[in-house]
């Protein structure tokens, strides 16, 4: 063999070599549009562009988001190739089911069919070896690092992305937690409130975990400022109202029936108040409908469903609120500063440390609309707001939460002691 063929012999070698260790498979329940589905496309968007091999390996088929990876080059996988027999513990932490549901024990099928999913995983693990398996959200947590061990992956991650009240309605996710946080080698978490929370409820050392806050697409909200009138002519807003909006999908744990109680109460003192609602319904909007009716606020609130395009809503809004019950690390709430508006949020998950050093914004109590009005009120009063504030909001939110910055925290722990 020439000096010339071993040289390319070893740049080859050199090459695969990388590419193995370069390597990232995501598992996640599904690709449905939510704020942990929207943070995975973020970042292996972002990683492809920095020369990672990224693949999805989603346990359902279907979602909204399966084209956006696609459009990227990133291919998806599916463990399941039908919906999902009934009923598997929940894959995503946010869940509204009844603690009655909870008790019903899967079914033999069902448990065979996850089954099936994991060894199609482990099977993917083994052929591709990527460096690192990073899972998403409860039950794929699980899956995600009993299949990354058992494939022998140098580097099996697992993420906790909210609080851990899933478990409270899903007992058997506090065993699989618990599972998934033994088999990991690492446990990140979105939020300081998350790695608090998932310490004490599954007495896991709060020292190992590694936080790593959301990231934020900015770049859509480059010179939303322009879009303002354009936006309140859509919308119907007078020169004189004040929008205030809440962007999330309807499910009752998001507390939006708290919100429109509050908006009643602060409406008998401000009559030039509009409330916007945006966000899929889950199964309430009627109900919020018949409740805003019931207490006389006519068109003063608007469900406008999904948007599309939620930084042109918000360079039309006054005002953000954040009504949850609980959370993790709110997307919505990080969009709303990178806006610049002031927001009214309740002290739960990260909510405390986003807004944290933010002028204007103020944090209540969750589950209770008079201090939610109080809130609202608060902001309200410092309309308009001094020159700046707006401003500042949107330079911090730039400095903290970039999707470069959350990349770059995310690829210093892939290739930690690589």
């Amino acid at each position: 063999m020439t000096n010339a063929e071993s040289q390319q012999r070893a740049v080859v070698s050199s090459t695969a070599l990388m590419s193995r260790r370069r390597g990232v498979l995501f598992v996640i329940g599904t690709l449905d549009l939510g704020g942990t589905e929207s943070q995975l496309i973020l970042l292996a968007r972002e990683l492809k562009k920095r020369g990672w091999k990224v693949e999805v390996f989603a346990l359902s088929r279907g979602g909204v988001l399966a084209q956006t990876l696609d459009s990227a080059g990133i291919p998806v996988l599916y463990g399941l190739h039908r919906p999902n027999p009934s009923p598997p513990p929940p894959t995503s932490a946010k869940t509204d089911a009844k603690p009655s549901v909870a008790k019903r024990r899967p079914s033999v099928k069902a448990m065979l069919v996850l089954g099936a999913a994991v060894a199609s995983l482990v099977a993917r693990i083994a052929w591709t070896r990527p460096r690192v398996v990073h899972a998403f959200l409860p039950l794929t947590n699980f899956l995600g690092a009993l299949a990354g061990r058992f494939a022998l992956a140098p580097l099996v991650i697992t993420s906790r992305r909210g609080l851990g009240n899933h478990q409270e309605r899903w007992p058997r996710l506090k065993r699989m937690d618990r599972s998934a946080n033994w088999l990991s080698h690492v446990v990140v978490a979105n939020s300081h409130a998350v790695a608090a929370d998932m310490a004490a409820r599954d007495g896991y050392d709060i020292n190992q975990v590694k936080v790593i806050p959301n990231g934020l697409d900015l770049s859509r909200f480059d010179d939303i400022g322009h879009r303002r009138d354009g936006t309140r002519r859509q919308l119907g807003l007078e020169p004189g109202d004040i929008g205030i909006v809440i962007v999330a999908n309807l499910i009752p744990y998001k507390g939006h029936s708290d919100l429109v109680e509050a908006f009643a109460r602060v409406s008998q003192s401000r009559p030039n108040l509009r409330l916007f609602i945006a966000g899929q319904d889950r199964g309430i909007g009627p109900a919020l409908t018949e409740q805003a009716q019931r207490l006389g606020l006519g068109l003063k609130v608007r469900l406008l469903g999904m948007q599309n395009d939620v930084p042109g809503l918000l360079a039309g809004m006054d005002v953000g609120v954040i009504a949850s019950h609980e959370e993790g690390f709110c997307n919505a709430l990080m969009e709303k500063l990178a806006a610049g508006l002031p927001v009214v949020a309740t002290y739960v998950g990260g909510n405390p440390e986003a807004v944290s050093g933010m002028p204007g914004c103020v944090l209540v109590e969750p589950r209770d609309p008079a201090d939610l009005a109080r809130g609202l009120l608060t902001v309200l009063d410092r309309l308009p707001e001094q020159a700046g504030d707006r401003e500042f909001r949107q330079r911090t939110m730039r400095e903290r939460y970039s999707t470069g910055t959350m990349v770059d925290a995310y690829e210093r722990l892939y290739l930690a002691d690589g």
